[in-house]
């Protein structure tokens, strides 16, 4: 992709790159924001994001193999398909605002303090996953699995369409609101009048 051909870049703005498809592996980008972009099917693999910001950009089936993700925002993306399980782990700070994240993986990840605010997280998967004081207030969990997750001090209020066993996650001092807290006792088989 020719608008991608260097392999550094600081403070720069990408502004409606149609980068479907493309390979954007070893690169390296500080500071840099991506507006309105479309990197899907893109492969990012071996390429280091810090300081980044995605606006509006469409990353369905993007490719994060090893890469490392430091203090990247993204806000009012469609994340479809992608495995963050497959980020490099040890350099891994991110956060999410009012994004479509729909199949997405994150087992086994330390995602402590992560924000998912107001954004649909629909059929992904959070097992063995570390999401303490994590902020997924205002969001629609419809079909995403928690497993083995430890959710202590994480924020679901006001948030819909979650399935949380308490027997299989740790939730303790986590935040909950009425009335999809009594979701919470799906796991019981009682019913509630």
């Amino acid at each position: 992709m020719e608008t991608l051909c260097e392999f550094e870049y600081e403070d720069r703005e990408f502004i409606k790159i149609n980068g479907t498809g493309a390979d954007v592996t070893e690169r390296v980008f500080v500071n840099c924001m991506f507006e309105s972009c479309d990197f899907s099917e893109a492969d990012f693999s071996y390429s280091t994001f810090e300081d980044c910001i995605f606006k509006s950009c469409n990353l369905a089936l993007t490719v994060y193999g090893e890469s490392r993700l430091r203090n990247v925002t993204f806000e009012g993306c469609k994340l479809v398909g992608v495995d963050f399980g497959k980020c490099d782990r040890f350099i891994l700070d991110m956060e999410f605002r009012g994004c479509l994240i729909q199949s997405c993986n994150f087992s086994d990840m330390n995602l402590r303090k992560t924000s998912f605010a107001k954004s649909r997280v629909i059929e992904s998967d959070f097992v063995k996953t570390q999401l303490m004081e994590s902020d997924f207030s205002h969001c629609d969990l419809k079909g995403s699995v928690f497993n083995g997750s430890n959710l202590a001090k994480a924020d679901f209020s006001f948030t819909k369409g979650y399935s949380i066993n308490p027997l299989s996650n740790n939730v303790k001092n986590a935040i909950f609101t009425l009335p999809d807290v009594a979701t919470l006792l799906e796991c019981f088989d009682i019913r509630i009048k």
